[in-house]
């Protein structure tokens, strides 16, 4: 039954759409190497899109996405603008640390990469936009579940139940929140090799105008160059580039209050 239901046609169209990983204008050669599709499938989609307002082609032959694509999501901060906005703040993180650095959302219980900017080095981790990793594995994932509600963070641990990937996974459901405490009271979440060994990831959150983590950044590379002894100095730049793009999207710091304890509560 569920064959029968399936809808070829517009998977491909959904894989076409997703091949633009964010950018702003991509060639047809570009889009049907990324889809694996053949090219005249790739075209056909596209002059679709074009007639009913979803993408346009300019005069060079480049294609790109209209707006009418955040219709569908109101409310939902759109995803170009982030990109936009985390941009020029990335390229300034990777020139000054010359590691890898990841622009990620939440889409179910994955992170998704929406935009990122490889390290220069021979060996680094590879990435790339359009790619996933659980969200309970990932500095990227810690920092967007931090400000959701414990029974909320839970009911996504259920749907998504937490796997070793690596020997350093956190598995315990109480532990994992209790790092997420720890993200909420220090402003930034590690992966310790939880989602990767041999590799080592610090990020931030970034903030809308109602205080909710909308996106995140993170630094990710070799554990031998992402060590502890350089996780003050790669913090405090990424929490300092997610705050410039949290004011940018109107959030403002909330004032301190006598009685706050921080963190979230675990049992």
């Amino acid at each position: 039954m569920a064959a029968r239901n399936h809808i070829a046609a517009i998977e491909r169209t959904l894989k076409v759409v997703e091949a633009f990983n964010g950018q702003r204008q991509v060639l047809l050669g570009e889009l049907t190497s990324r889809t694996g599709m053949i090219k005249s499938s790739v075209f056909r989609i596209l002059y679709t899109l074009i007639q009913t307002g979803y993408a346009e082609k300019d005069a060079q032959g480049r294609y790109s996405l209209t707006s009418r694509w955040e219709n569908l999501c109101v409310g939902v901060q759109p995803t170009h603008e982030l990109i936009t906005l985390s941009a020029p703040l990335m390229a300034v993180l990777l020139d000054r640390f010359r590691e890898t650095v990841n622009l990620g959302v939440m889409d179910g219980g994955d992170v998704l990469y929406v935009h990122v900017l490889e390290s220069p080095h021979a060996f680094r981790l590879a990435a790339h936009a359009g790619m996933r990793s659980p969200l309970y594995s990932t500095a990227l994932g810690k920092c967007l579940l931090s400000r959701l509600p414990e029974e909320k963070v839970d009911a996504i641990l259920k749907k998504h139940p937490i796997h070793a990937l690596t020997p350093h996974t956190v598995r315990d459901g109480l532990v994992f929140k209790r790092d997420l405490s720890r993200v909420l009271a220090h402003g930034y979440a590690v992966d310790n090799g939880e989602d990767s060994s041999g590799a080592r990831c610090l990020a931030a959150p970034i903030l809308n105008a109602a205080g909710e983590v909308v996106a995140a950044i993170s630094i990710s590379g070799p554990a031998s160059r992402i060590s502890h002894a350089r996780d003050r100095e790669l913090s405090k730049a990424l929490m300092d580039a997610c705050g410039k793009i949290s004011t940018m999207l109107k959030y403002t710091t909330p004032p301190a209050s006598p009685s706050a304890g921080g963190g979230r509560k675990t049992k």
